[in-house]
């Protein structure tokens, strides 16, 4: 069985994202030749009642969705145990990398962001679906601009809301709303809430509200107010500030009912500009929502006349218009006859017969296409196609290699053009490279039809070996598919982290030039720190040693570099390089140990900054692994 295609159609290509309740792939729709992104559910979770429940009831929520700011579900099925959605492939980063990459963005084009979510969340609110978990993300951004939101992950359709366990709290603790943060059930207005806190963060470059426990963030979400965005930034209009804040009402009420509601005020938000505005209650029989509109001085009032005496004036021109239409049915009488007689009068036929003309059109140039993507402008045309593959291509499937008629030529609406587009390449089972030197395994998956890419690491493995494969050994591909090695490149390479303390600072990379040591040695490892915003206090940096059972064996609390640059003095963009030598105890047994590292303020070593986001390493107690060394016995 090929284990890279499901159900004879959908080929697995490479993977993209991974969840704690699915893996996404991206792929191919062998039957439509276009680009898809399947979502499969894990294994574990397979033969769970509850969470395949929820799994399936995404799907069938989802695929009720049809906006363009709403990632597209084209289908659902099983293939044995492997349960899968397959959706609409969005080439782009999500929000939360690009805000990490730049920080604060432009209001601007925040706003241009956070009306889009709302629009294809309020398209969901009107299918009566809850997103419940809208966060940065859960938004991918395209590479022209355009917003897609997805993951309906844990969306719950309103009718069909006793499907859910009342006892599970929904959505992302940075994100959810008080309501959510309470454990009550969610509304449209908690979707607007988290699309708050999104705009908040895009604005301020951080949530309103961080902590490093979920339950001291749901508590935060209750009770406090978020920080004025002015405390991030001068360059928030009061009336963009006024709507933040209003989406960020603690009550559900107070806020906009549904995402459609705030995508309309933030559309009015941009088209007012930085104008003075006023509030304009929305007519009887729209949504009750409050837009923005220039204010106006209001008229001044018309002058009242005195109620005494007669009104001889009214009475006046009652009789005037009275005669008028009393005058005017003569009027009417004759024209109705005019018409009666007109209408009884034959009419001649026509001298000529028109002759009927053929509609003609020219031929767009498709060739070089995906074929998918060519048939809307055949179609906006008014032209057909027909289909026929061609099985040596090596162009990437469902190219159009051909078409007949050419591009230019002139033919009759309706007329059928013939597309010949490139075919599945044949495919192959990925050998095993794992342990093998660079050089033979590039050799060897190029001769099977494959490309291969390089991925140079800090290892303990002796250099330029092979120590880890994707797609792993036996993962059946297409020809011209990449597979991507993990190589050793020694100590002498520096360690990626990247790290995020606090929205502070960046743990960016880590030197380890010496892996293996011996009891007694001095252990030797350079953190590379970067500023990331303004740092108001002296953090300490920790380097621990860890055994097997969590162990403490020896450690370096300092400030950078000896004291000499404390973090408080960093300007913002600033990196540098830290150097920690610990030596370790003469009796530390043999073994194999973890490094880790952070930061705690100095008076509170308990109460370590917390890490907001790993990066490419992992994370326990805010204590950041480094990497892990051998040490033995002389």
């Amino acid at each position: 069985m090929d284990k890279g295609l499901l159900n004879n159609r959908y080929r697995l290509v490479e993977l993209v994202g991974s969840g704690g309740m699915a893996v996404v792939y991206k792929g191919m729709d062998t039957l439509l030749h276009r680009p898809v992104a399947i979502k499969i559910l894990r294994e574990a979770y397979a033969e769970d009642a509850t969470f395949l429940g929820r799994f399936q009831q995404e799907a069938r929520s989802a695929a009720r969705l049809d906006h363009p700011n709403v990632v597209t579900v084209y289908d659902v099925g099983q293939d044995g145990n492997r349960h899968y959605i397959i959706m609409e492939y969005v080439d782009g980063e999500d929000l939360k990398t690009l805000i990490r990459r730049e920080g604060r963005l432009g209001v601007e084009r925040a706003v241009n962001i956070a009306m889009q979510i709302a629009a294809g969340v309020g398209h969901a609110h009107q299918a009566g679906i809850i997103h419940c978990d809208v966060k940065p993300q859960n938004v991918l951004l395209t590479s022209d601009g355009r917003v897609k939101v997805t993951d309906f992950g844990i969306a719950r359709a309103l009718s069909e809301s006793g499907l859910t366990d009342s006892d599970v709290v929904w959505g992302s603790p940075l994100y959810f709303s008080p309501e959510q943060a309470a454990g009550e059930r969610p509304t449209p207005a908690s979707d607007v809430y988290s699309i708050g806190v999104v705009l908040y963060e895009m604005l301020a470059g951080a949530p309103p509200f961080q902590a490093e426990k979920a339950t001291a963030l749901a508590l935060m979400h209750i009770r406090e107010d978020p920080p004025l965005l002015s405390v991030h930034t001068h360059h928030v209009p009061p009336q963009l500030e006024w709507i933040v804040r209003k989406v960020l009402a603690k009550e559900p009420s107070a806020r906009y009912r549904t995402a459609n509601q705030l995508a309309m005020i933030l559309q009015e938000y941009q088209r007012q500009g930085n104008q003075a505005t006023g509030l304009l209650q929305v007519p009887a029989g729209q949504d009750a929502a409050l837009y923005y509109v220039p204010a106006e001085p209001s008229p001044p009032p018309a002058p009242v006349e005195s109620a005494s005496g007669p009104d001889w004036l009214t009475w006046i021109l009652a009789a005037v218009a009275f005669i008028a239409v009393v005058g005017l049915i003569p009027l009417w009488s004759g024209v109705y006859l005019t018409w009666t007689r007109a209408s009884a009068t034959p009419v001649p036929p026509p001298l000529e017969t028109p002759v009927p003309t053929v509609a003609l059109v020219a031929v767009p140039n498709v060739a070089g296409r995906l074929w998918e993507e060519a048939r809307t402008d055949l179609e906006a045309v008014g032209l057909r196609f027909a289909l026929e593959e061609d099985q040596e291509s090596t162009e990437p499937e469902g190219t159009i290699l051909q078409q007949t008629p050419g591009a230019g030529e002139v033919i009759p609406v309706g007329t059928e053009v013939r597309l010949r587009i490139a075919g599945p390449p044949q495919t192959v089972e990925t050998p095993g490279v794992v342990d093998v030197p660079v050089e033979m395994a590039r050799t060897w998956l190029e001769q099977t039809g494959l490309q291969v890419v390089e991925q140079i690491v800090w290892s303990t493995a002796p250099i330029s070996t092979v120590i880890a494969q994707a797609p792993e050994r036996g993962t059946v591909l297409q020809a011209g598919d990449v597979v991507t090695l993990t190589v050793s490149g020694g100590t002498s390479v520096h360690i990626v982290i990247d790290a995020n303390l606090a929205n502070l600072i960046l743990l960016e990379q880590a030197d380890i030039p010496q892996a293996s040591l011996r009891p007694g040695d001095i252990f030797a490892v350079s953190l590379r720190w970067k500023a990331i915003a303004r740092i108001d206090e002296q953090y300490v940096v920790f380097v621990h040693i860890i055994g097997s059972t969590g162990n403490l064996v020896a450690q370096d609390d300092g400030q950078p570099l000896q004291g000499t640059q404390p973090t408080n003095t960093w300007a913002t963009g600033s990196s540098l390089w830290d150097l920690h030598q610990i030596t370790l105890p003469q009796n530390v047994p043999a073994g194999t140990y973890q490094v880790r590292a952070g930061m705690y303020p100095p008076s509170h070593p308990e109460s370590r900054l917390p890490v907001v986001d790993p990066g490419a390493a992992s994370v326990e107690s805010n204590s950041i692994l480094i990497a892990e060394i051998e040490i033995t016995r002389p």
